[in-house]
C-alpha cells in the first residue's frame, strides 16, 4: 500500500473535513474547546497511524492503533452531535467517512493477522 491508496485518501478526507469544520466559528460552541481539540488531535493521530502502517513501519501495531483511535473518534463524534458542536448532517457525513475508513482498516488488519 502507498500514500496513494484508497485508505490514505479516505482518512485524509475525513481528517480534512473534520478540521475545516472545527475551525468554523459557531455561536454557543465555545465551552466545548476540549472536545474540539480532542476531535482534531484524534483525527490527526488516526491519519498518522495510517501513514505509519502504509510505510511498513510496525505495520500491525500501527493498524491496531489506527483501529483503536477510530473507535475513540467515533465516540467523540457522537458526543459532538449530542452537545451541538456538530450538526446532524455533518455528523452523518463524518460517520460515513469513518465507516469507510474502518472497513478498510478492518480488512487490512484481518489480512495482516493471517500472516
Amino acid at each position: 500500500m502507498s500514500l496513494g491508496s484508497p485508505l490514505y485518501r479516505d482518512a485524509l478526507a475525513l481528517c480534512g473535513v473534520l478540521l475545516e469544520e472545527l475551525e468554523e466559528e459557531r455561536p454557543g460552541t465555545e465551552p466545548f474547546e476540549v472536545l474540539r481539540r480532542g476531535l482534531g488531535e484524534g483525527a490527526l493521530d488516526l491519519l498518522g497511524d495510517i501513514c505509519l502502517a502504509l510505510s511498513g513501519l510496525e505495520r500491525l501495531s500501527a493498524l491496531e492503533s489506527a483501529d483503536a483511535r477510530l473507535c475513540v473518534l467515533r465516540g467523540r463524534l457522537q458526543l459532538g452531535l449530542e452537545l451541538g458542536l456538530l450538526g446532524e448532517e455533518l455528523f452523518l457525513e463524518l460517520a460515513e467517512q469513518a465507516d469507510t475508513v474502518g472497513r478498510q482498516i478492518g480488512g487490512w488488519l484481518k489480512k495482516e493477522r493471517r500472516r
